[in-house]
């Protein structure tokens, strides 16, 4: 079984565990478990909101329990549910649930737990029902009644070998996921351009751009551009039911009779103007990137708690009830986080594409007077200059914890790859470990899918569904795009096979008179993935492509949380493709395939979001700090 950890001297920690089971029919939990039947349909868990909120909010693995939860607001048991087993969080001093454990322990057992720290989970016949138990999980504090929880339904979820009582990291069927990107899969029906005329002369004399372009070449540009959208992008579909493309031809077009000569630049900021509804990581047209991340922004000086559904903090030696945040309920504007202290706390925050300014919040005191406070937000920031000083992969120590660094799965750094991935087997099994992927940029998502296999002895599905549009518009990109890298790296083998592959399908494709199409729709099984290793993952807005990539797989294991900053948001719309428009030679850049998550979830710009929101510049101190206390 697994065991809580307590500080000691010298910044250090030891496992500890003083977990009790009481048995009311005198048996051990495998037999007890298998006896009664117990089955997550027949099982409710119980507790106060207090209690409740907590564990959801700071637990990743409660949060992944199937059974039905229940919050009471009087010290009785419903009586829908008098005939389930029970999971009661709470002792003899909680609110509402204190009542009801007092009722059930004996006396003895009741000053056990008020004399003794940690946590303790008994286990009694229920008095409701027959052939039913009750599970009584508490602890000295909240942390501590949080972990007897999750201890308790750990060994009830391995000693009933019933996978139903997890939800898997995906939920929806094949038939609706397929149903679902289906409806963003745009075909067009018309004539595409000859290889010829899509393709770019990369010859020196050639290659580059032009100062300066009239209007009327400059509206050729534009119908260029509006062609490839429509026969090359993968997101043509998501974005149409979003705005209208032809509407913002038609402006741009307009537009341009304002003068007879426009820059490239004004040209390239027109084009971003009218087509600013897309918001893709991998589009790019000239110098102009369509993507603006939505950062964590957070105040720094104010840390609350929450107490049966609403939120307070101190501010003048008094305590304050929050009321309304920018005249909103609370919860849009709260995140659970952790301090530098290692402690559980919630904090202010918002996700914004730009500085988002202050927080107007409102708030009374126990006498029902009002205050209105203006929090001022910042977010986070490390010196990318710095970064990239680092070395891509690393292995430390901290306070006897493992720590991994990954900065990148880039196969230029092939040695550092190998290096990262023997780390799995070098540290599988160990109590903790924190994997450090913050900045992580991607690359090979061989690389991450590796290192969770010889972590776990499982090879993790891949997290995405999948589907490309192939037609001779998007061939032809994919052979621009390769033949752009070989300029720069002309003796690269690997771009060389991918310039071959893509010119030998482009031939298949012309051969067999193919129609523009999307490939058969691809999703890959997802289970939740056995691990006992306490897995920290530090994470950043810098993480993206093969990044997120790993998070995917990540998030698949069991006994992982994610603590820092939501990762960058790019990758929904991939396998690059390059374009360059006739006459200002404008270079288009945008993805033919669709890599939606298996849950379904639009996570471009702002992408998977931690379970603990921690500053990325800090998340490192404040996680050992959390180990080090024992609330991780």
């Amino acid at each position: 079984m697994k065991r809580a950890r307590i500080p000691i001297a010298a910044g250090k920690w030891m496992k500890w565990s003083i977990f009790l089971l009481v048995l009311g029919m005198g048996l051990e939990p495998a037999d007890l478990i298998k006896a009664t039947g117990l089955a997550p349909e027949d099982t409710v868990i119980i507790s106060n909101q207090t209690d409740g909120d907590f564990c959801a909010d700071f637990s990743a693995s409660l949060r992944r329990v199937t059974v039905d939860w229940i919050y009471i607001k009087t010290p009785e048991i419903p009586d829908s549910v008098k005939d389930k087993n029970l999971i009661i969080l709470g002792g003899p001093d909680a609110l509402y649930t204190g009542d009801i454990v007092k009722d059930i322990l004996t006396e003895s057992e009741v000053d056990f737990i008020r004399g003794n720290e940690g946590y303790h989970t008994f286990v009694k016949d229920s008095p409701w029902a027959d052939d039913r138990v009750v599970y009584i999980c508490t602890g000295s504090d909240r942390i501590f009644t949080k972990t007897a929880a999750e201890e308790t339904l750990q060994l009830i979820i391995e000693e009933s070998e019933n996978l139903k009582w997890l939800y898997a990291p995906v939920r929806w069927s094949f038939e609706q996921v397929q149903h679902y990107i289906a409806s963003y899969q745009f075909t067009p029906d018309d004539e595409e351009l000859s290889a010829d005329e899509l393709a770019i002369d990369f010859h020196p004399d050639t290659y580059g751009y032009t100062p300066v372009i009239s209007s009327e070449d400059a509206e050729k540009d534009v119908e260029r551009l509006f062609y490839l959208l429509s026969h090359g992008y993968c997101g043509y579909g998501y974005f149409k039911t979003k705005s209208n493309f032809e509407k913002a031809k038609s402006d741009i077009l307009q537009e341009l009779e304002t003068s007879p000569v426009w820059s490239l630049y004004d040209f390239s900021a027109l084009i971003r103007r009218h087509l600013q509804f897309i918001g893709d990581g991998h589009f790019v047209i000239g110098h102009n990137h369509y993507y603006q991340h939505k950062g964590f922004w957070r105040s720094l000086n104010i840390e609350l708690w929450k107490i049966e559904g609403e939120y307070y903090f101190m501010s003048g030696n008094k305590k304050w009830r929050i009321l309304e945040i920018n005249q909103d309920t609370p919860e849009e504007f709260v995140f659970p986080s952790v301090n530098s202290s290692g402690e559980f706390i919630y904090i202010l925050g918002i996700l914004s594409q730009s500085s988002p300014g202050h927080l107007t919040l409102v708030a009374e005191d126990e006498h029902g007077i009002q205050c209105t406070y203006d929090i001022a937000l910042s977010c986070s920031y490390i010196d990318p200059y710095v970064r990239t000083e680092e070395r891509k992969f690393a292995e430390k120590e901290i306070s006897g914890i493992p720590v991994v660094c990954i900065r990148s799965f880039s196969d230029y750094r092939r040695s550092e790859m190998e290096a990262f991935v023997s780390t799995a087997e070098k540290y599988r099994g160990e109590p903790y470990l924190i994997l450090d992927i913050r900045g992580n940029g991607g690359g090979n998502s061989e690389w991450p899918r590796q290192w969770v296999e010889k972590f776990t002895g499982y090879n993790p599905g891949w997290y995405f569904t999948y589907a490309k549009f192939t037609s001779r518009t998007t061939l032809m990109g994919q052979i621009n795009y390769w033949r752009d890298l070989l300029v720069y790296y002309p003796h690269n083998r690997t771009y060389k096979e991918y310039l071959r592959e893509r010119e030998e399908e482009l031939r298949i494709f012309g051969e067999s008179h193919s129609k523009p199409h999307w490939s058969e729709f691809t999703i890959h099984p997802v289970k939740l993935i056995p691990n006992d290793t306490k897995v920290i993952v530090l994470t950043d807005s810098d993480i993206m492509s093969g990044g997120e990539l790993f998070i995917g797989y990540l998030r698949q294991m069991e006994n992982v949380i994610f603590v820092g900053e939501n990762s960058a948001g790019v990758g929904i719309f991939g396998w690059s493709t390059l374009h360059e428009l006739p006459y200002s030679k404008v270079k288009v850049e945008f993805g033919c395939a669709l890599y939606y998550p298996a849950d379904l979830t639009f996570i471009e710009e702002k992408r998977f979001f931690p379970d603990l929101w921690v500053p990325a510049s800090d998340v490192l101190d404040y996680v050992v700090a959390a180990i080090e206390k024992g609330i991780i």
